[in-house]
């Protein structure tokens, strides 16, 4: 149990550190309409759940990540993922959605 907790904490990647600064979002936003909710009739409650339901997306990527981590050196991991995104993100930007 202890090289569990040690490869995601001393062993950071790129899918790592995002998933991190998304749920950390999350979380700022629920504590902070906690405290300042939403008027009747605001849409951005649904906006929450939206985030709450698609937070499985990252989720998964996070745990497949950590199941890779203990295979592959982190750096190398790291190398890999930022390739991959941005082939997907250049795939999006030139054929999906051109400016």
């Amino acid at each position: 149990m202890n090289g569990f907790f040690r490869h995601i904490i001393r062993k950071p990647t790129f899918v790592y550190v995002m998933t991190a600064l998304y749920f950390a979002y999350v979380v700022f936003l629920i504590v902070y309409k906690w405290f300042d909710p939403p008027s009747i009739g605001s849409s951005y409650r649904m906006i929450l759940v939206m985030m709450g339901i698609f937070s499985v997306v990252p989720l998964v990527l996070f745990i497949i990540d950590r199941l890779l981590i203990i295979k592959i050196n982190h750096i190398r991991l790291t190398i890999i993922e930022i390739i991959v995104f941005s082939v997907i993100l250049t795939y999006y930007l030139l054929v999906v959605n051109p400016f």
